[in-house]
């Protein structure tokens, strides 16, 4: 409510009222979903079939009405995205079912050709977040690049608020190798609210067919880039400490009612950069967040020590054998963390047997089927001696 109010108010004497009232409400700890502004979850369609024409028809499921429409989905030139089941393999922390996504490339993964080439995109028009006043603000999405290659925007808002080309915000598979001589990496340039272009990046090549977990945090000093795979935790890329990037209002990022984007992004106050990947869950809050609070539960690394002695051998084994089945966990067999003691967590026992716990390549199901007669003298042997 208090930020609602905040953006309501335009005279600089408000604005400045406002801000304080913001910097001492942050004393308080936000209540659950508090933080939330915004939230496009992709999960409004049917798999196959592409975003309808029409405004507010990209959902936001923030409950703050800033949904996203597409310019042209009925006629050429064809700028919907099409919903595809090929989603994250992580979990969200909400709990909630991730079901879609949306394919933004020319030829979707699922459904019928879009008819439009690489030029699908999202935006909002007119949405309550384009004036929202940040103090502190957090970007959060996911993305699976079908080809990397070129600039390719997947998310970022439109505007050209300095002499500079560069828009206010974008999230960038850069085609070149910069910063650092890497290519095809993760850039995020951002203008704060003092004007000064920035950026951070994550100094790894993205490779096409994996996802990725993105959450860009930023406050009046501070500036982080996180980043999960399929597996593991959020990684800290990049960062900038001791900075200065609010103005006399707080605020942290340049102001100006524009569109958010998704797909593309912006340069030189011309559309452009459009993405060819998969993209879901994106959601901007009015907090900086931190690991235990992004919008994906990283996956628990395998482990195959069921008893805990540091070492993965016969006694393991026994363990699942006598836990095989549902309701499972780490002391009963389950090494993939999945609830369940099966296959793919004697899989892992092979993979990891003789050694400390580790996060270990599964075999493939034909390897693991020669093995199991190996697995159970190995395992018969170790109960002997024990």
């Amino acid at each position: 409510m208090l930020f609602t109010i905040c953006r309501l108010n335009r005279s600089l004497s408000r604005r400045l009222l406002c801000a304080a009232a913001v910097a001492a409400s942050a004393i308080a700890p936000l209540a659950a979903g508090a933080a939330e502004v915004a939230y496009w979850r992709h999960e409004e369609g049917v798999a196959g079939q592409r975003v309808p024409d029409g405004p507010n028809t990209v959902l936001d499921a923030s409950g703050n009405g800033n949904h996203m429409q597409t310019f042209s989905s009925a006629a050429a030139p064809f700028t919907a995205a099409t919903y595809t089941t090929d989603v994250s393999p992580l979990a969200l922390r909400s709990g909630a079912p991730n079901l879609l996504s949306l394919d933004f490339g020319p030829n979707p993964s699922q459904g019928t050709d879009d008819g439009g080439g690489q030029n699908d995109d999202n935006y909002t028009a007119g949405a309550p977040v384009q004036n929202q006043f940040f103090s502190n603000v957090t970007y959060e999405l996911a993305f699976n690049m079908n080809a990397v290659g070129g600039y390719q925007a997947l998310f970022g808002r439109d505007g050209k608020p300095l002499d500079s080309p560069v828009p206010p915000l974008k999230f960038l598979v850069r085609g070149d190798d910069f910063p650092g001589g890497v290519l095809n990496q993760l850039f995020v340039e951002w203008i704060d609210g003092n004007g000064v272009i920035h950026n951070l990046a994550t100094h790894e090549t993205v490779v096409a067919g994996e996802w990725n977990h993105v959450a860009f945090t930023l406050n009046a000093t501070d500036a982080q880039l996180w980043v999960a795979g399929e597996t593991g935790n959020y990684v800290l890329k990049d960062s900038i400490t001791g900075g200065s990037f609010a103005n006399g209002l707080g605020e942290v990022i340049v102001f100006g009612n524009t569109s958010y984007t998704v797909g593309r992004g912006m340069f030189d106050n011309n559309v452009t950069d459009w993405a060819n990947a998969k993209i879901d869950e994106v959601r901007i809050s009015d907090a900086v967040l931190t690991p235990d609070q992004f919008l994906f539960v990283p996956a628990p690394a395998a482990d195959a020590d069921f008893d805990g002695n540091g070492i993965v051998d016969g006694a393991d084994f026994l363990i699942w054998q006598r836990g095989f089945g549902p309701a499972g966990t780490p002391t009963t067999g389950d090494a993939n963390g999945n609830g369940t003691v099966d296959a793919a967590d004697l899989a892992i026992w092979k993979t990891q047997f003789g050694g400390a716990p580790s996060v270990s390549a599964v075999p493939e199901p034909a390897t693991l089927a020669l093995g199991v007669l190996g697995i159970g003298v190995m395992a018969l042997a170790a109960r002997r001696r024990a």
